[in-house]
C-alpha cells in the first residue's frame, strides 16, 4: 500500500504500510445513487475514477480496530431512521482542479459524525477530526481549468432549480486498498432491511 499523506492516516501504534484503512460513506437510494454517479463519471477523469459517487463520513479509520469500530457504527447507525436528503447547486470549485456538491438536510449523520469523532478522537486522522462539509466530489485534480469551468457551469444547469432528491438509508464501510474501495459492510438505518444480515 502506497504511503498516505500525514493528516489522512489514523493516529495508531500499527507502523504505516502495515495499518489497513477503512471508510465510511452514507449509503442513499438507488435512483439517487445512479444519478450522482453518472454525474462524477461524465466529469472525474477516467485514468482516476475508481470509486462511485459517495459522501465522506470518515476517510481513514484504522483496521486494527475494526471490531470496536464495527461495533460503534452499528449502534449508532440503529439510532437514525431513514431521512431524505439533497444535492444541490449552484456547484463549488474545490482545491487541486475540483468540483463539488453540497448535500443539505444531512442533521442526522452530522450527529453521528460529531459522537463518533468524539468517541474515536485519539485514533482519527487529522482530516477526519475536522468538520463534517457533506458533498459529492464530481471532478478533483483536473489540471485543465476550462474542463473545471465547464463543469462548474454544465452541474449548475443540471441541479437548477430542484437538485437531486433521495433517502439516506444507511451507512456502508469499506476497505480502501491504493485509491480502490472494496466493499466490506452495510449498515441500515433504525426500519430498513440490512442487506448484510
Amino acid at each position: 500500500m502506497s504511503g498516505r499523506r500525514e493528516n489522512h492516516r489514523p493516529k495508531t501504534n500499527v507502523l504505516e504500510g502495515e495499518e489497513t484503512y477503512y471508510t465510511l460513506s452514507l449509503q442513499t437510494d438507488a435512483t439517487h445513487h445512479r444519478t450522482m454517479c453518472a454525474l462524477r463519471e461524465r466529469y472525474y477523469p477516467p485514468a482516476l475514477l475508481r470509486v462511485a459517487a459517495h459522501i465522506s463520513l470518515f476517510r481513514a479509520l484504522p483496521g486494527s480496530l475494526l471490531p470496536s469500530i464495527k461495533a460503534d457504527i452499528g449502534a449508532a447507525a440503529a439510532r437514525i431512521t431513514p431521512f431524505k436528503i439533497r444535492a444541490v447547486g449552484p456547484p463549488i470549485q474545490m482545491g487541486r482542479g475540483g468540483v463539488g456538491v453540497s448535500v443539505t438536510d444531512l442533521e442526522p449523520v452530522e450527529g453521528l459524525v460529531k459522537g463518533l469523532q468524539e468517541k474515536w478522537h485519539d485514533v482519527l486522522s487529522r482530516q477526519d477530526r475536522g468538520a463534517f462539509r457533506g458533498h459529492y466530489t464530481l471532478l478533483n485534480k483536473e489540471d485543465d481549468p476550462e474542463k473545471v469551468l465547464r463543469c462548474l457551469e454544465e452541474v449548475h444547469r443540471e441541479l437548477k432549480p430542484e437538485g437531486c432528491p433521495g433517502t439516506a438509508l444507511g451507512l456502508s464501510l469499506w476497505r480502501y486498498d491504493n485509491g480502490w474501495w472494496h466493499h466490506e459492510q452495510d449498515l441500515a438505518f433504525s426500519g430498513v432491511e440490512d442487506r448484510d444480515s
